[in-house]
């Protein structure tokens, strides 16, 4: 019976978790790409999707792995898939990996540095998850890029998208959490100015 709970909430999470994240594929997309025959890219200097990335590992922990490495391959797909296919697909996963070396580098260092300026580890904690931010952005920016150059000749390594990809990887994921929060906030306290109070 026990075993059977955590499975059936192993599922839940995971198709939630999937959901939310195509949505999110799909609002940035609309944004991003809405003058996709320029190819000029400025969508990626506010990157929504690593927003779900952090949010799903740093809330659920590994158990979120299959949602958002099945929304790192079909959400592209949508989007352009001959520009996305190939080495972006393994870079995905490094994507996905560095947020997992963000997340336990922070719980690291709460452990074992002491007087930490952050707090407890909790990612209720907004400072602990703008850190995470950060740190996974840095990773990203960098092996992604490596991969890519690697993988795909033509295209080479050059710093400034190194930090178009940082800059990106951030402020998309700051922007996706503040909403998220502004929202739930907003409801709640409707919720609770109601004259039902239900």
């Amino acid at each position: 019976m026990y075993i059977s709970s955590r499975f059936k909430d192993f599922i839940l999470t995971n198709l939630m978790l999937y959901f939310f994240a195509m949505g999110v594929w799909s609002l940035w997309s609309y944004f991003a790409f809405v003058g996709l025959e320029r190819m000029d890219w400025q969508g990626s200097l506010v990157y929504l999707p690593h927003g779900i990335r952090v949010l799903g590992i740093c809330f659920f922990g590994l158990k979120s792995l299959p949602a958002l490495m099945a929304a790192e391959l079909t959400g592209p797909i949508f989007i352009n898939p001959e520009q996305y296919m190939g080495a972006w697909s393994i870079a995905s996963i490094a994507s996905l990996v560095s947020v997992i070396l963000a997340r336990e580098l922070v719980k690291y260092s709460q452990s074992n540095i002491r007087g930490s300026i952050v707090g407890p580890i909790n990612f209720q904690n907004f400072r602990l998850l703008v850190l995470v931010i950060i740190l996974s952005g840095l990773f990203n920016s960098i092996s992604a890029n490596l991969i890519i150059s690697y993988l795909a000749p033509s295209v080479n390594l050059d710093p400034i998208v190194i930090g178009r990809f940082f800059i990106g990887d951030v402020l998309g994921s700051l922007v996706l959490i503040l909403f998220l929060s502004v929202t739930f906030t907003s409801l709640r306290l409707n919720k609770l100015a109601s004259p039902s109070g239900k």
